[in-house]
C-alpha cells in the first residue's frame, strides 16, 4: 500500500475501487472485468481479506454489481503458499451484471481434499444468491444461517445505536519512552510530586482477559497534544530526554514529548467504568473495568458498565456475529475492529431479566478474578525455587501448574525446570498451598462454567432463539 501511495491520485480519478488502504489487487479485479468481452470469463487467485473489511467495501460493490459472480472458493487460514502468511480466495466470474435470481456456488474450504479439488469443489459448493451481497461484509453461508442471521438482527438496533461506537486505545509511538512499570512511577513522583497530574493507570492487549484483567502494573505518561509545558514535569522532562531523538521522528507530528495519538476527545471515558476488549479475539473476551484505566490501541472500550451488555458480548450470539464481520487471521483469531462489533444487534430486556443476568455477570467477572488471583499467587512464587530466581523463566507446564494431577508430579516438574528443589522444611506447606489452591481453582472453573451456561440461556432467550436454531448458531462459532 505504501508503495502505491503516489499513485493515489491517479488511481482516484481512473477507478471506482479506491480507498485509503485498499490493495494493489482491487485495481486488477476492476481492470480485468473491465477489459472483459461480453460473456468473457475471469479468475483470480486472491487474498479473501477484502470480504470484510472498510477498505474492501468499493470492490465488493464494484463485482456484485459489474460481474455475474460463478465461483467463491475461500480457503479460511489454510496456508497454501508455502513460506508466507496469506489468506486466499479463489474467484471466478462473467462480464457484466448479473441476472435476476442469479445464484455463484460457494465453498469455505474446511480440511483440505485429500483428491480431487474439484471433485471436492462439486460435492461440497452450495448455491448463494448474489443478489444477496451488499457492499458490507460478504457472508457466504447456507440457506438456514442466512436466516438465523436475519431473525438475531431483525428489529433489532444496533451496538452504536445503543451504546455508541467502540472508542479505540492511545497510540504512544514509542511505548518504551511512555510506558512504565510501577517502581519507575513511584521514582518518578518522588523525585517530582507533580508528576502524578500526568501518570495513569494502563493497560495493554494482552493483558484484558474473558472477564478479567491480569494488569501488570504499567502506567503512562498521559500529555496530549497542546496541553503540557514539559518544563512544570522536571521528573517526566528528565525521563523522556534520552528518547527524544527517536521521538521527534515518529510519523505524526506533535512536540517530542507528546504522544503520539492520545484520544484526548474521550480521554475522559477512560477514567470511568467501562466494558474493555482487545482487537486481536480467539474467542469473546470482554471485561468490565470498574477502575478506569487508559487503554493502549490494542484495546477498544465501550462507554458502559451495563451487565447485561457485557453478557451478550461474551455470548455465542457476539461471537456468531463477528466471526462474520471481522478479518480472520491465522490460529483462529479473528481481528475485530470497531465497525466490526457496532453492527451487533441489541435485544430489549425487560427488568426481571435484566436483574437476573446482572447477577450472573457480577457472579462470574468476581469469579474469575477469584481464581486468577490464585493461579498467580503461586506462580509468582515458583522462580523463588530456581538457582538464580532474577533468570528463573517458567515453561509452558508451570505457567498452568493447577492442571498437575498431584503435588508429587509439580515437584517433580518444579525441579527440572527450575533447577533447584522445594526446602524439605518447607515442603508441607508448599504442597497444603498447592492443593488448597488447585482445589479451589477447579471448583472456580466448574462454578464459572455453570454461570456460563446460565448467562448464555439467557442471552438465546433474549433473541427468541430455539433449541434447532441455538445448536446451528453452536456449531458455527
Amino acid at each position: 500500500m505504501e508503495l502505491i501511495k503516489p499513485m493515489k491520485p491517479w488511481l482516484e480519478r481512473r477507478y471506482e475501487v479506491v480507498s485509503d488502504r485498499a490493495d494493489l489487487y482491487a485495481y486488477f479485479f476492476e481492470r480485468g472485468v473491465k477489459l472483459l468481452k461480453p460473456g468473457g470469463r475471469l479468475g483470480f487467485i486472491s487474498s479473501n481479506t477484502f470480504f470484510k473489511t472498510g477498505s474492501g467495501a468499493p470492490l465488493r460493490d464494484f463485482l456484485r454489481t459489474n460481474a455475474t459472480l460463478e465461483t467463491v472458493v475461500d480457503f479460511g487460514d489454510h496456508q497454501i503458499f508455502e513460506g508466507v502468511t496469506t489468506y486466499p480466495a479463489i474467484l471466478t466470474m462473467r462480464a457484466g451484471p448479473p441476472q435476476s435470481g442469479h445464484h455463484l456456488r460457494f465453498w469455505k474450504v474446511g480440511e483440505m481434499p485429500a483428491d480431487s479439488f474439484a471433485d471436492a469443489f462439486a460435492v461440497a459448493a452450495e448455491p448463494f444468491p448474489q443478489e444477496a451481497l451488499s457492499q458490507g461484509s460478504w457472508n457466504l453461508e447456507g440457506d438456514a444461517l442466512r436466516a438465523l442471521r436475519t431473525k438475531i438482527t431483525a428489529g433489532r438496533p444496533t451496538l452504536k445505536e445503543a451504546y455508541g461506537s467502540p472508542l479505540y486505545g492511545i497510540k504512544t509511538g514509542l511505548n518504551e519512552a511512555f510506558v512504565i512499570d510501577t517502581p519507575t512511577k513511584e521514582r518518578l513522583c518522588r523525585d517530582d510530586p507533580r508528576s502524578a497530574e500526568l501518570l495513569k493507570p494502563f493497560l495493554e492487549g494482552k493483558d484484558v482477559k474473558r472477564w478479567r484483567a491480569e494488569s501488570r502494573g504499567l502506567w503512562i505518561i498521559y500529555i496530549p497534544k497542546n496541553r503540557v509545558c514539559i518544563e512544570d514535569y522536571t521528573a517526566i522532562r528528565d525521563w523522556l530526554l534520552p528518547y527524544k531523538d527517536k521521538l521527534e521522528k515518529r510519523a505524526t507530528k506533535q512536540e517530542w514529548f507528546e504522544l503520539q495519538q492520545a484520544q484526548e476527545a474521550y480521554a475522559a471515558r477512560f477514567s470511568r467504568p467501562k466494558i474493555t476488549y482487545s482487537r486481536f479475539l480467539a474467542n469473546p473476551a470482554f471485561w468490565l473495568d470498574e477502575n478506569g484505566r487508559y487503554i493502549n490501541n490494542a484495546l477498544f472500550s465501550l462507554p458502559s458498565n451495563d451487565p447485561v451488555l457485557l453478557a451478550i458480548l461474551n455470548s455465542p450470539v457476539c461471537w456468531f456475529h463477528l466471526k462474520s464481520q471481522s478479518t480472520n487471521l491465522s490460529g483462529g483469531f479473528s481481528q475485530a475492529d470497531a465497525e466490526d462489533l457496532q453492527s451487533l444487534a441489541i435485544p430489549a430486556v425487560d427488568e426481571a431479566q435484566r436483574d437476573f443476568i446482572e447477577e450472573l455477570v457480577l457472579g462470574t467477572q468476581k469469579a474469575a478474578q477469584e481464581r486468577h488471583d490464585l493461579q498467580n499467587a503461586l506462580t509468582r512464587r515458583i522462580p523463588d525455587l530456581a538457582i538464580d530466581p532474577a533468570t528463573a523463566r517458567l515453561n509452558s507446564r508451570l505457567k498452568a501448574w493447577w492442571d498437575f494431577p498431584h503435588f508429587a508430579a509439580f515437584q517433580i516438574e518444579a525441579k527440572k525446570a527450575m533447577q533447584g528443589r522445594i526446602p524439605l522444611e518447607e515442603r508441607n506447606d508448599w504442597e497444603n498451598w498447592f492443593t488448597s489452591s488447585r482445589a479451589k481453582i477447579h471448583s472456580l472453573t466448574a462454578e464459572i462454567a455453570r454461570l456460563e451456561a446460565a448467562i448464555n440461556a439467557q442471552v438465546f432467550s433474549l433473541f427468541d432463539l430455539n433449541p434447532g436454531e441455538i445448536a446451528l448458531l453452536e456449531t458455527n462459532v
